[in-house]
């Protein structure tokens, strides 16, 4: 029994760190599920626009899902959030992400300078987009929600595809 129990949880735990529904289905349908996931098990409206179609470099689509999932977790862990926007599009050559909710907001340079004490998520996010070339931009304050903008690459230079994953 403790044996299928261990089975499970390293079943759950590889799917979680190559989502198999990026492959399967892309980048859209996988943030669709997991946003449609955290909305049902947090009780939070999470609104999606995306204005674009198509295919990511496999790194792009990796680095996108798992800023989005952690900004989700963001929202429902710390933000305390009652709504959640994610708008993607694309901007020439760039893909450009825009999640905002309209949480408790917080101190970013406080919470960024004070990493140690609050954990690596927002520091993980930077490095992730900034490994495959992406930007991350966050505008928040105490009471008035975060937003968090994101600009990934639409192709991944040589130099940079082997430190995304």
């Amino acid at each position: 029994e403790l044996l299928n129990q261990v089975e499970k949880q390293l079943r759950r735990y590889s799917h979680e760190l190559r989502p198999t529904v990026l492959d399967d289905l892309g980048w859209i349908p996988a943030i669709r599920f997991l946003a449609e996931g955290v909305s049902k098990r947090a009780n939070l409206p999470i609104h999606i626009k995306v204005a674009f179609a198509g295919r990511l470099p496999s790194t792009t689509e990796i680095a996108l899902y798992r800023v989005v999932q952690e900004a989700l977790t963001n929202a429902t862990k710390h933000a305390k959030a009652s709504r959640v926007w994610i708008r993607i599009d694309r901007q020439n050559r760039a893909l450009c992400c825009s999640i905002e909710d309209d949480g408790a907001g917080f101190d970013v340079q406080a919470v960024q300078s004070d990493c140690k004490r609050r954990g690596l998520g927002l520091t993980g996010m930077k490095e992730r987009l900034h490994a495959i070339g992406g930007t991350l931009m966050i505008y928040s304050a105490s009471g008035q929600g975060t937003k968090l903008l994101m600009q990934l690459p639409m192709e991944i230079s040589n130099a940079n595809s082997h430190r995304a994953r």
